[in-house]
């Protein structure tokens, strides 16, 4: 297999986080949305506003979440190759947030 080269890896780097920003999102919408609503059934259907119609079902937001999670977590994985410490940092910290978003929505579904 082609070893990865340096820019490539930092490349990856970013997509991770730009991968996690959309579970952040997700996550900060709904927090929103509570604090919006009085009662359960307003505060989804306010939450249900902020998205597309394709994205209306139950679980629709939380598999899309889970995706990205995924994502960012095995493009960060594979980036932590990077030896300069900003970089690994940045890797890990993408790993932690999104190891956590990912538990989050899991146990949400529970």
């Amino acid at each position: 297999m082609k070893s990865l080269t340096h820019r490539s890896l930092k490349i990856l780097s970013v997509a991770g986080l730009i991968c996690i920003f959309v579970p952040i999102l997700i996550f900060g919408l709904w927090i929103r949305a509570a604090n919006l609503g009085t009662t359960q059934i307003e505060r989804v259907a306010i939450f249900k506003c902020y998205f597309p119609n394709f994205l209306d079902g139950r679980w629709d937001t939380t598999f899309l979440s889970i995706a990205y999670c995924i994502s960012a977590i095995i493009l960060s994985s594979i980036s932590l190759k990077l030896s300069e410490k900003l970089w690994k940092a940045l890797n890990v910290i993408i790993l932690v947030f999104s190891s956590l978003l990912l538990s989050l929505n899991l146990f949400s579904m529970m």
